[in-house]
């Protein structure tokens, strides 16, 4: 520095303004280079694209070891589906058939994201497949499932629509209608598939009301036509919403309320004032703290949901009969196997059969025995006992598994009358549920019911009474529907629909609602070669970027990654 004239702070700013020129036109220079990269594939794919299609168009496409067809030959519509598939989308680097590879191993086999790429690398040695990053995998559902939301569906004047919410971490909800017309009803046995139904809105909001859900079906009913019924759960602004837009159509449009709720809203005012009811469901939870990690873990009542939880109540019922049926039949070896005469066993036998009878089983005093067939057989050996000699109480003191059962489960024996009761009305709403699900709703379809199910002199009173409530609810919901028609009664679908799409949000480190609410249109649809073709090439990325900032906003992972962001230590200050 010695040789300068130039002051040193003047030769720092020049060095530094000189470093800063340079390293912006090397980043510049990288950036450039980095656009040509990509340039030059994508017109080494598009070249290779519309070369082979114009080779297939002429009849000498490249032949595949078993789809070569003659020169000249027309190719039939699977060979020309084939071709489709070995080639990629315009502006893409993988081929049509590792797309559709994938979202089938994404969506339907339930592979994660970055599953999937491994799962292609598995087949790479016998298929001639590329493998696509974790993000590309996402990339292409959220371009698919957005393709699909964005079909127009077909005008029909029977669309049936079917509404609910679903609700994830934070404050939105999402609003899912799914429509199927009432002409298809028959053919899917009134039960229908995923497969069967179209997704007609999917909106996001942080305030769902009455109006808002009222303008959601508007601007649905404005694609599709008035629908003739909307079956939903009677959630207070989805209800609400449905009355306000019934109210401004000129025809005729039934709300129907889903039976599994409405037969749940019925087992909640029958269930919830019961105090032996809720005691069960006391000593229930309090068993499955206490015994979660001993020994009876294999035996303890399934826990008990937070949400719709009389939509499930008979999983406890089915369960303490269960348990009490494994205890009739007396075998707890799954329990401890062992069997030991202990000396309580031996008094309470003294009290009933004599000392002189029971006086040679001394000797087997504290031994263990493997399981209960070689303790009578030493019992037996010992003494002139037959097996009928042994009580329950005395196997209560001597059968370890047995001792261990009841230390855990006795309570169970005392709700055995009400558990009976619970079972028959579990019994008849199940009936009544499969014959609309598998019927449908018309106007006959109480006198259906009455002939399937139980007598009512068969049941308890309480039973009885309780069956005649479900049937005068589902006779009011049933004059609803026109003479002649039938439709459709539950709105299982959609719990089913949002059941397999919380599957993928699961997988996240924060369950919201995100743009894998577009894997819902996708999952739903048959995912054929033109379909995906037509996707690829009609949405692009950033497409699904402006449809996420307008219906969703910034991730509460995106929020979550700015705001724990460790700060830039800056130069000056450092």
């Amino acid at each position: 520095m010695d040789t300068f004239k130039t002051p040193v702070a003047r030769l720092a700013r020049l060095f530094r303004a000189s470093r800063d020129a340079w390293r912006a036109k090397a980043l510049d220079k990288q950036q450039r280079l980095r656009a040509a990269r990509v340039k030059i594939r994508d017109l080494e794919a598009s070249r290779a694209y519309w070369k082979n299609r114009a080779l297939a168009a002429q009849g000498g496409g490249p032949p595949a070891a078993s789809e070569a067809t003659p020169v000249g030959a027309a190719q039939e519509p699977d060979a020309a589906a084939r071709q489709l598939l070995r080639l990629p989308p315009p502006g893409h680097r993988h081929s049509l058939l590792v797309i559709q590879l994938t979202l089938q191993m994404f969506l339907s086999a339930g592979l994660g994201s970055r599953g999937v790429p491994r799962v292609l690398s598995l087949l790479a040695p016998w298929m001639p497949v590329s493998l696509p990053a974790h993000t590309t995998v996402l990339n292409w559902v959220y371009r698919c499932g957005l393709a699909i939301l964005l079909q127009p569906p077909q005008r029909r004047e029977d669309w049936i629509y079917i509404a609910d919410h679903t609700l994830e971490l934070g404050t939105s909800k999402c609003l899912v209608i799914l429509g199927i017309p009432a002409a298809r009803l028959l053919e899917t046995g009134y039960s229908p598939s995923h497969r069967a139904m179209q997704v007609l809105a999917v909106k996001v909001t942080t305030h769902s009301t009455g109006e808002w859900v009222a303008t959601v079906l508007r601007e649905v009913a404005e694609r599709t036509g008035v629908p003739v019924q909307i079956v939903a759960d009677h959630g207070s602004d989805l209800h609400k919403g449905i009355t306000l837009f019934r109210r401004e159509q000129t025809t005729d449009c039934v709300e129907t309320y889903d039976i599994s709720h409405r037969i749940a809203t019925l087992l909640k005012a029958e269930l919830q004032p019961d105090a032996r009811w809720q005691t069960f469901l006391a000593h229930c939870k309090r068993t499955l703290a206490s015994f979660q990690q001993t020994d009876l873990a294999f035996l303890l009542p399934p826990r008990q949901r937070t949400k719709a939880r009389f939509m499930h109540v008979d999983t406890h019922v089915e369960w303490a009969q269960n348990l009490l049926a494994y205890q009739e039949r007396g075998d707890f070896s799954a329990v401890r196997p062992t069997c030991v005469l202990t000396g309580a066993a031996r008094d309470h036998l003294r009290d009933r059969l004599g000392v002189a009878r029971v006086r040679p089983l001394h000797a087997l005093l504290g031994h263990r025995h493997p399981d209960k067939a070689a303790f009578c057989e030493a019992i037996q050996a010992a003494s002139d006992l037959q097996l009928t000699d042994l009580d329950d109480a005395f196997w209560d003191l001597a059968d370890t598994g047995r001792a261990r059962f009841l230390e855990g489960f006795a309570w169970a024996s005392a709700y055995r009358e009400d558990l009976a009761i619970y079972a028959q009305m579990m019994e008849q709403s199940k009936a009544i549920q499969s014959v609309l699900k598998s019927e449908g709703l018309h106007a006959g379809v109480c006198a259906s019911l009455q002939s399937t199910l139980a007598p009512r002199t068969a049941l308890a009173p309480r039973a009885a009474r309780f069956t005649d409530r479900v049937l005068e609810q589902v006779e009011v919901q049933a004059a609803k529907i026109p003479p002649g028609a039938t439709w459709l009664a539950s709105s299982d679908i959609i719990e089913s629909v949002f059941g397999k799409y919380k599957t993928f949000t699961a997988r996240g480190p924060l369950k919201e609602i995100g743009r894998l609410v577009l894997a819902i249109p996708a999952f739903l649809t048959d995912l054929t070669g033109p379909l995906i073709h037509e996707a690829m090439t009609s949405v692009r990325t950033l497409d699904v970027e402006h449809w996420v900032k307008a219906h969703l906003g910034d991730s509460m992972l995106a929020r979550r990654r700015q705001a724990f962001k460790a700060p830039k230590l800056d130069m000056k200050t450092a």
